[in-house]
Protein backbone atom coordinates (compact mmCIF):
# COMPACT_ATOMS: atom_id res chain seq x y z
CA UNK A 1 0.00 0.00 0.00
CA UNK A 2 1.71 3.23 -1.22
CA UNK A 3 0.45 6.06 1.11
CA UNK A 4 -1.50 8.51 -1.24
CA UNK A 5 -0.57 12.10 0.39
CA UNK A 6 -2.60 14.46 -0.77
CA UNK A 7 -1.93 18.47 -1.46
CA UNK A 8 -3.70 21.66 0.60
CA UNK A 9 -5.65 23.48 -1.63
CA UNK A 10 -8.05 20.67 -3.19
CA UNK A 11 -11.77 21.69 -3.95
CA UNK A 12 -14.74 20.15 -1.98
CA UNK A 13 -15.87 18.06 -4.56
CA UNK A 14 -12.41 16.71 -5.13
CA UNK A 15 -11.90 15.90 -0.94
CA UNK A 16 -15.32 14.27 -0.78
CA UNK A 17 -14.58 12.55 -4.03
CA UNK A 18 -11.23 11.15 -2.72
CA UNK A 19 -12.60 9.82 0.97
CA UNK A 20 -15.72 8.07 -1.26
CA UNK A 21 -12.70 6.01 -3.37
CA UNK A 22 -10.19 5.74 0.32
CA UNK A 23 -13.54 4.54 2.04
CA UNK A 24 -14.23 2.41 -0.57
CA UNK A 25 -10.58 0.82 -0.32
CA UNK A 26 -10.22 1.04 3.61
CA UNK A 27 -13.22 -1.10 3.55
CA UNK A 28 -12.48 -3.60 0.68
CA UNK A 29 -8.96 -4.18 2.85
CA UNK A 30 -11.13 -4.23 6.21
CA UNK A 31 -12.80 -7.25 4.94
CA UNK A 32 -9.76 -9.14 3.57
CA UNK A 33 -7.37 -8.65 5.88
CA UNK A 34 -8.48 -7.74 9.61
CA UNK A 35 -10.25 -11.04 10.89
CA UNK A 36 -12.41 -8.43 13.40
CA UNK A 37 -13.83 -6.61 10.25
CA UNK A 38 -13.80 -9.76 8.30
CA UNK A 39 -16.72 -11.60 10.23
CA UNK A 40 -18.58 -8.02 10.71
CA UNK A 41 -18.29 -6.79 7.25
CA UNK A 42 -19.31 -10.47 5.61
CA UNK A 43 -22.76 -9.84 7.09
CA UNK A 44 -23.01 -6.41 5.79
CA UNK A 45 -23.49 -7.20 1.92
CA UNK A 46 -20.74 -6.03 -0.62
CA UNK A 47 -19.93 -2.39 -0.81
CA UNK A 48 -20.94 -1.99 -4.76
CA UNK A 49 -18.88 1.47 -5.11
CA UNK A 50 -17.29 4.33 -4.49
CA UNK A 51 -20.19 6.49 -4.75
CA UNK A 52 -22.07 4.70 -2.02
CA UNK A 53 -19.18 4.28 0.08
CA UNK A 54 -20.59 6.48 2.90
CA UNK A 55 -24.59 5.45 3.16
CA UNK A 56 -22.80 1.78 3.18
CA UNK A 57 -21.01 3.46 6.35
CA UNK A 58 -23.99 4.67 8.04
CA UNK A 59 -25.14 0.92 8.14
CA UNK A 60 -21.98 -0.54 9.94
CA UNK A 61 -21.83 -0.97 14.00
CA UNK A 62 -19.51 1.11 15.81
CA UNK A 63 -16.14 -0.25 17.30
CA UNK A 64 -15.21 0.36 20.49
CA UNK A 65 -12.18 0.70 22.56
CA UNK A 66 -13.47 -2.67 24.54
CA UNK A 67 -13.60 -4.34 21.28
CA UNK A 68 -9.79 -3.23 20.84
CA UNK A 69 -9.01 -4.67 24.52
CA UNK A 70 -11.10 -7.39 23.86
CA UNK A 71 -9.96 -8.45 20.65
CA UNK A 72 -6.62 -6.81 20.40
CA UNK A 73 -4.99 -8.76 18.39
CA UNK A 74 -7.90 -9.87 15.77
CA UNK A 75 -7.73 -6.27 14.33
CA UNK A 76 -3.95 -6.98 12.99
CA UNK A 77 -4.45 -6.77 9.04
CA UNK A 78 -0.87 -7.51 8.80
CA UNK A 79 1.45 -10.52 9.00
CA UNK A 80 4.07 -10.36 12.41
CA UNK A 81 7.02 -9.57 10.58
CA UNK A 82 5.54 -6.80 8.27
CA UNK A 83 5.42 -4.57 11.88
CA UNK A 84 7.98 -2.33 11.76
CA UNK A 85 6.85 -0.71 15.45
CA UNK A 86 4.38 -1.33 18.17
CA UNK A 87 2.82 1.69 20.05
CA UNK A 88 0.10 1.39 22.84
CA UNK A 89 -2.55 4.11 24.22
CA UNK A 90 -1.85 5.20 27.60
CA UNK A 91 -4.12 3.68 29.84
CA UNK A 92 -5.63 6.47 31.54
CA UNK A 93 -9.59 5.84 30.24
CA UNK A 94 -9.34 2.15 30.65
CA UNK A 95 -6.48 -0.94 30.13
CA UNK A 96 -3.85 -0.14 27.56
CA UNK A 97 -3.96 -1.48 24.11
CA UNK A 98 -1.55 -2.54 21.57
CA UNK A 99 -1.34 -1.06 18.28
CA UNK A 100 0.61 -2.50 15.42
CA UNK A 101 2.26 -0.31 12.77
CA UNK A 102 3.68 -0.42 9.42
CA UNK A 103 6.56 1.41 7.86
CA UNK A 104 3.56 3.11 5.17
CA UNK A 105 1.86 3.57 8.45
CA UNK A 106 4.78 5.15 9.71
CA UNK A 107 5.20 7.17 6.78
CA UNK A 108 1.08 8.46 6.92
CA UNK A 109 2.12 9.58 10.34
CA UNK A 110 4.90 11.27 9.53
CA UNK A 111 3.06 13.05 6.51
CA UNK A 112 0.31 13.98 9.04
CA UNK A 113 2.77 15.99 10.99
CA UNK A 114 4.81 17.40 9.07
CA UNK A 115 1.57 19.07 7.10
CA UNK A 116 0.76 20.01 10.83
CA UNK A 117 4.26 21.63 11.22
CA UNK A 118 3.98 23.18 7.56
CA UNK A 119 1.02 25.14 9.10
CA UNK A 120 3.14 27.06 11.50
CA UNK A 121 5.53 27.50 9.34
CA UNK A 122 8.10 24.87 11.20
CA UNK A 123 11.31 24.52 8.87
CA UNK A 124 15.25 24.52 8.87
CA UNK A 125 15.75 27.56 11.00
CA UNK A 126 13.75 26.61 13.63
CA UNK A 127 14.85 24.07 16.57
CA UNK A 128 12.07 22.87 18.53
CA UNK A 129 12.17 21.16 22.07
CA UNK A 130 10.10 18.40 22.36
CA UNK A 131 8.69 17.68 26.36
CA UNK A 132 6.35 15.12 25.10
CA UNK A 133 8.25 11.49 25.67
CA UNK A 134 9.49 9.63 22.93
CA UNK A 135 9.71 6.02 24.93
CA UNK A 136 7.56 3.57 26.51
CA UNK A 137 5.21 2.84 23.66
CA UNK A 138 4.20 6.39 23.28
CA UNK A 139 2.76 7.38 19.62
CA UNK A 140 3.00 11.37 19.94
CA UNK A 141 6.53 12.05 20.79
CA UNK A 142 7.53 9.90 18.05
CA UNK A 143 5.17 11.59 15.53
CA UNK A 144 6.24 15.20 16.43
CA UNK A 145 9.87 13.75 16.34
CA UNK A 146 9.35 12.31 12.35
CA UNK A 147 7.07 15.38 11.36
CA UNK A 148 9.75 18.11 12.69
CA UNK A 149 12.72 16.41 10.95
CA UNK A 150 10.41 15.90 7.63
CA UNK A 151 10.25 19.61 7.68
CA UNK A 152 14.17 19.90 8.09
CA UNK A 153 13.70 21.09 11.51
CA UNK A 154 16.15 20.57 14.34
CA UNK A 155 14.81 18.33 17.03
CA UNK A 156 15.98 18.58 21.27
CA UNK A 157 13.85 15.36 22.03
CA UNK A 158 13.63 16.26 26.17
CA UNK A 159 10.51 14.28 27.35
CA UNK A 160 9.35 14.74 30.87
CA UNK A 161 12.37 15.84 32.92
CA UNK A 162 12.63 17.78 36.06
CA UNK A 163 11.78 21.47 35.31
CA UNK A 164 15.53 22.71 36.38
CA UNK A 165 17.12 20.27 33.41
CA UNK A 166 14.23 22.27 31.22
CA UNK A 167 15.14 25.32 31.66
CA UNK A 168 19.00 24.63 31.98
CA UNK A 169 18.43 22.89 28.05
CA UNK A 170 16.18 26.24 27.39
CA UNK A 171 19.53 28.25 28.08
CA UNK A 172 22.22 26.36 26.51
CA UNK A 173 20.22 24.89 23.41
CA UNK A 174 18.28 28.33 22.71
CA UNK A 175 15.35 26.72 20.70
CA UNK A 176 12.58 28.60 18.30
CA UNK A 177 9.83 25.84 18.87
CA UNK A 178 8.71 24.08 21.73
CA UNK A 179 5.92 20.61 21.66
CA UNK A 180 4.25 20.24 25.43
CA UNK A 181 1.09 20.12 26.88
CA UNK A 182 -0.74 23.23 28.54
CA UNK A 183 -0.54 21.95 32.05
CA UNK A 184 3.67 22.01 31.63
CA UNK A 185 3.64 25.32 30.27
CA UNK A 186 1.73 26.60 32.82
CA UNK A 187 4.38 25.30 35.34
CA UNK A 188 7.05 26.41 33.31
CA UNK A 189 5.94 29.72 33.28
CA UNK A 190 5.26 29.87 37.04
CA UNK A 191 8.80 28.34 37.68
CA UNK A 192 9.74 30.98 35.57
CA UNK A 193 8.78 33.99 37.76
CA UNK A 194 9.40 32.45 40.93
CA UNK A 195 13.24 32.52 39.87
CA UNK A 196 12.82 35.93 37.89
CA UNK A 197 13.47 35.01 34.25
CA UNK A 198 11.90 36.87 31.60
CA UNK A 199 9.62 34.57 29.53
CA UNK A 200 10.10 36.37 25.97
CA UNK A 201 13.69 36.05 26.60
CA UNK A 202 13.76 32.42 26.36
CA UNK A 203 13.27 32.91 22.60
CA UNK A 204 10.68 30.47 21.86
CA UNK A 205 8.06 31.68 19.34
CA UNK A 206 6.46 28.85 17.72
CA UNK A 207 4.36 27.09 21.16
CA UNK A 208 2.73 23.79 19.62
CA UNK A 209 -0.04 22.32 22.89
CA UNK A 210 -0.84 18.58 22.95
CA UNK A 211 -3.90 17.23 25.28
CA UNK A 212 -5.81 19.60 27.50
CA UNK A 213 -8.31 22.50 25.15
CA UNK A 214 -6.95 25.57 25.08
CA UNK A 215 -10.28 26.79 23.13
CA UNK A 216 -13.39 27.40 24.21
CA UNK A 217 -16.51 26.39 21.60
CA UNK A 218 -16.36 29.76 20.00
CA UNK A 219 -12.60 29.44 19.22
CA UNK A 220 -11.90 31.80 21.79
CA UNK A 221 -8.80 31.20 23.52
CA UNK A 222 -9.62 29.98 27.41
CA UNK A 223 -7.90 30.99 30.33
CA UNK A 224 -4.77 28.42 30.45
CA UNK A 225 -4.40 29.29 26.56
CA UNK A 226 -4.89 32.87 27.68
CA UNK A 227 -1.93 32.59 30.23
CA UNK A 228 0.35 30.96 28.28
CA UNK A 229 -0.21 33.51 24.99
CA UNK A 230 0.18 36.68 27.24
CA UNK A 231 3.41 35.17 29.21
CA UNK A 232 5.40 34.37 26.17
CA UNK A 233 3.19 37.51 24.13
CA UNK A 234 3.19 34.67 20.81
CA UNK A 235 -0.42 32.65 19.86
CA UNK A 236 -0.16 29.02 20.11
CA UNK A 237 -1.12 26.85 18.15
CA UNK A 238 -3.27 23.92 19.71
CA UNK A 239 -3.28 19.72 17.89
CA UNK A 240 -4.90 16.57 19.22
CA UNK A 241 -4.05 13.15 18.18
CA UNK A 242 -5.48 9.93 17.87
CA UNK A 243 -2.99 7.00 19.47
CA UNK A 244 -5.82 4.46 18.25
CA UNK A 245 -6.03 6.19 14.96
CA UNK A 246 -2.37 7.04 14.21
CA UNK A 247 -3.96 10.06 13.25
CA UNK A 248 -3.59 14.05 14.15
CA UNK A 249 -5.37 17.60 13.73
CA UNK A 250 -4.06 20.67 13.84
CA UNK A 251 -4.59 24.86 13.61
CA UNK A 252 -3.72 27.07 11.28
CA UNK A 253 -3.26 30.65 11.62
CA UNK A 254 -7.13 31.21 12.16
CA UNK A 255 -7.71 29.41 14.89
CA UNK A 256 -10.93 28.64 13.86
CA UNK A 257 -10.85 24.51 14.32
CA UNK A 258 -8.03 21.67 14.08
CA UNK A 259 -7.87 20.81 10.70
CA UNK A 260 -7.73 16.91 9.80
CA UNK A 261 -6.24 15.46 7.23
CA UNK A 262 -9.38 13.92 5.04
CA UNK A 263 -6.75 11.51 3.15
CA UNK A 264 -5.95 9.41 6.56
CA UNK A 265 -9.77 10.23 8.06
CA UNK A 266 -13.06 10.29 8.15
CA UNK A 267 -15.08 11.83 10.79
CA UNK A 268 -18.54 11.77 12.37
CA UNK A 269 -20.36 13.29 15.03
CA UNK A 270 -22.78 10.91 16.63
CA UNK A 271 -25.03 11.62 19.72
CA UNK A 272 -25.36 9.51 22.60
CA UNK A 273 -27.87 7.19 20.95
CA UNK A 274 -25.15 6.59 17.67
CA UNK A 275 -27.01 9.16 15.89
CA UNK A 276 -25.17 11.02 13.04
CA UNK A 277 -25.04 14.93 14.01
CA UNK A 278 -24.61 18.25 11.97
CA UNK A 279 -21.43 20.77 11.62
CA UNK A 280 -21.97 22.47 14.81
CA UNK A 281 -23.39 19.97 17.17
CA UNK A 282 -22.05 18.83 20.23
CA UNK A 283 -21.67 15.07 20.21
CA UNK A 284 -18.99 12.16 20.42
CA UNK A 285 -16.29 12.14 17.53
CA UNK A 286 -16.33 8.72 15.64
CA UNK A 287 -13.21 7.80 12.79
CA UNK A 288 -12.71 5.43 10.19
CA UNK A 289 -8.97 5.53 9.32
CA UNK A 290 -7.94 5.64 5.95
CA UNK A 291 -4.89 4.19 4.31
CA UNK A 292 -3.91 2.26 7.36
CA UNK A 293 -2.12 -0.41 7.12
CA UNK A 294 -1.60 -2.31 10.25
CA UNK A 295 -4.43 -2.00 12.46
CA UNK A 296 -7.42 -0.31 10.27
CA UNK A 297 -10.50 0.91 12.36
CA UNK A 298 -14.23 1.16 10.79
CA UNK A 299 -16.18 3.60 13.04
CA UNK A 300 -14.44 3.66 15.83
CA UNK A 301 -16.03 5.97 18.77
CA UNK A 302 -13.07 7.99 20.45
CA UNK A 303 -14.99 8.97 23.23
CA UNK A 304 -13.89 12.51 22.94
CA UNK A 305 -16.73 15.29 22.52
CA UNK A 306 -16.44 17.77 20.16
CA UNK A 307 -18.39 18.71 16.55
CA UNK A 308 -17.51 19.37 13.16
CA UNK A 309 -17.35 22.26 10.48
CA UNK A 310 -17.01 21.16 6.65
CA UNK A 311 -17.04 24.75 5.37
CA UNK A 312 -14.26 26.22 3.64
CA UNK A 313 -11.37 27.49 6.45
CA UNK A 314 -10.24 31.43 6.30
CA UNK A 315 -7.15 29.94 5.22
CA UNK A 316 -8.88 28.47 2.55
CA UNK A 317 -8.89 24.68 3.33
CA UNK A 318 -11.80 22.62 2.49
CA UNK A 319 -10.71 19.92 5.19
CA UNK A 320 -12.67 18.91 7.58
CA UNK A 321 -12.43 20.84 11.35
CA UNK A 322 -13.29 19.76 14.59
CA UNK A 323 -13.78 22.36 17.51
CA UNK A 324 -11.97 21.89 20.55
CA UNK A 325 -12.40 18.85 22.71
CA UNK A 326 -14.89 19.53 25.75
CA UNK A 327 -13.81 16.43 27.10
CA UNK A 328 -14.11 12.51 27.28
CA UNK A 329 -17.61 11.01 27.00
CA UNK A 330 -16.99 8.90 30.19
CA UNK A 331 -15.94 12.18 32.31
CA UNK A 332 -19.15 13.51 32.04
CA UNK A 333 -20.59 14.29 35.23
CA UNK A 334 -23.41 15.22 36.89
CA UNK A 335 -22.93 16.87 40.39
CA UNK A 336 -26.21 18.42 42.35
CA UNK A 337 -28.13 18.66 38.76
CA UNK A 338 -25.15 20.68 37.11
CA UNK A 339 -23.69 18.41 34.27
CA UNK A 340 -20.06 19.21 33.25
CA UNK A 341 -16.55 17.67 32.27
CA UNK A 342 -13.47 18.56 33.94
CA UNK A 343 -12.19 20.58 31.89
CA UNK A 344 -14.77 23.27 33.20
CA UNK A 345 -13.43 22.94 36.41
CA UNK A 346 -9.80 23.23 35.02
CA UNK A 347 -10.27 26.15 33.40
CA UNK A 348 -11.93 28.09 36.04
CA UNK A 349 -8.94 27.70 38.33
CA UNK A 350 -6.54 29.17 36.36
CA UNK A 351 -7.97 32.46 37.02
CA UNK A 352 -5.74 32.44 40.30
CA UNK A 353 -2.25 32.73 40.03
CA UNK A 354 -1.68 30.79 43.02
CA UNK A 355 -2.38 27.93 41.72
CA UNK A 356 0.27 25.47 40.45
CA UNK A 357 -1.13 21.92 39.80
CA UNK A 358 -4.31 19.92 40.38
CA UNK A 359 -6.13 16.92 40.42
CA UNK A 360 -9.45 16.13 40.04
CA UNK A 361 -10.47 12.96 41.72
CA UNK A 362 -14.82 11.58 40.89
CA UNK A 363 -16.36 9.70 43.32
CA UNK A 364 -19.99 8.24 44.05
CA UNK A 365 -21.10 9.09 47.37
CA UNK A 366 -23.49 7.61 49.50
CA UNK A 367 -27.09 9.04 47.40
CA UNK A 368 -25.58 7.11 44.09
CA UNK A 369 -24.47 10.80 42.74
CA UNK A 370 -21.07 12.18 41.47
CA UNK A 371 -18.69 14.19 43.84
CA UNK A 372 -15.82 15.84 43.12
CA UNK A 373 -12.29 16.24 45.08
CA UNK A 374 -10.27 18.89 44.08
CA UNK A 375 -6.49 18.93 44.73
CA UNK A 376 -5.08 22.30 44.49
CA UNK A 377 -1.08 22.28 44.39
CA UNK A 378 -0.20 25.92 45.59
CA UNK A 379 2.50 27.71 48.25
CA UNK A 380 -0.70 29.24 49.79
CA UNK A 381 -3.57 27.62 52.17
CA UNK A 382 -5.27 30.44 53.81
CA UNK A 383 -8.50 31.58 54.14
CA UNK A 384 -8.93 34.34 51.44
CA UNK A 385 -7.24 31.92 48.71
CA UNK A 386 -9.63 29.39 49.54
CA UNK A 387 -12.07 31.76 49.85
CA UNK A 388 -11.24 32.88 46.00
CA UNK A 389 -11.13 29.76 44.96
CA UNK A 390 -15.02 28.87 45.66
CA UNK A 391 -15.84 32.30 44.61
CA UNK A 392 -13.93 31.44 41.13
CA UNK A 393 -15.51 27.86 41.10
CA UNK A 394 -19.36 29.20 41.71
CA UNK A 395 -18.99 32.01 39.00
CA UNK A 396 -17.65 29.64 36.54
CA UNK A 397 -18.98 25.90 36.89
CA UNK A 398 -21.59 26.52 39.88
CA UNK A 399 -20.35 23.75 41.69
CA UNK A 400 -17.74 23.74 44.45
CA UNK A 401 -16.23 20.43 45.13
CA UNK A 402 -14.20 19.31 48.23
CA UNK A 403 -10.82 21.25 48.15
CA UNK A 404 -7.79 19.70 49.23
CA UNK A 405 -4.66 22.53 49.18
CA UNK A 406 -1.41 20.96 49.54
CA UNK A 407 2.01 21.84 48.37
CA UNK A 408 2.72 21.78 44.63
CA UNK A 409 5.60 18.91 45.13
CA UNK A 410 2.68 16.48 46.77
CA UNK A 411 0.70 16.94 43.92
CA UNK A 412 2.91 16.62 41.60
CA UNK A 413 3.53 12.80 42.99
CA UNK A 414 0.17 12.19 42.69
CA UNK A 415 -0.22 13.17 39.02
CA UNK A 416 2.37 10.70 38.17
CA UNK A 417 1.25 7.76 40.78
CA UNK A 418 2.36 4.07 39.72
CA UNK A 419 4.81 5.76 36.85
CA UNK A 420 2.00 7.10 34.61
CA UNK A 421 3.55 8.61 31.64
CA UNK A 422 1.18 11.75 31.30
CA UNK A 423 0.20 13.52 34.18
CA UNK A 424 -3.35 12.31 35.65
CA UNK A 425 -5.64 15.51 35.76
CA UNK A 426 -8.85 13.31 36.74
CA UNK A 427 -8.93 10.11 38.61
CA UNK A 428 -12.29 8.74 37.85
CA UNK A 429 -13.11 6.29 41.28
CA UNK A 430 -17.06 6.44 39.85
CA UNK A 431 -15.98 3.27 37.56
CA UNK A 432 -14.88 0.56 39.90
CA UNK A 433 -17.35 1.87 42.22
CA UNK A 434 -19.77 1.35 39.44
CA UNK A 435 -18.83 -2.43 38.25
Amino acid sequence: MKIFCAPDGLSAETINNNQNELLLATIDYARQMSPFYKEILQNAGTLQSAAHAREYLDKLPFTTKQDISNNNWNFLAVKKQDIAEFVSTSGTTGEPVFLALTENDLERLTCSEERNFNTINAGKEDLFHIVVTCDNLFTAGIAYYRGLIRRGASVARIGPKSIIRHFQLIKELRPTGIVAVPSFMHYLIRHANEIGINIPDLGIEKIVLIGDSIRNTDFSTNTLGSFIENSFRRKVFSTYGISEGQISFGECEFHHGLHGHTDFVYVEIVSDEGIPLQDGEIGEMVITTLQHEGMPLIRYKTGDITFKLSGQCLCGKNSVRIGPVLGRKHHRLKVKGVTLYPKTIENAIFHLKDVINYQLEAYTGDTKTDHIILRIGSHRNDDKFRSSLIDILRAKTRVVPEIEIASPNEIEKKLFEGGSRKAITFKDRRIKLHE
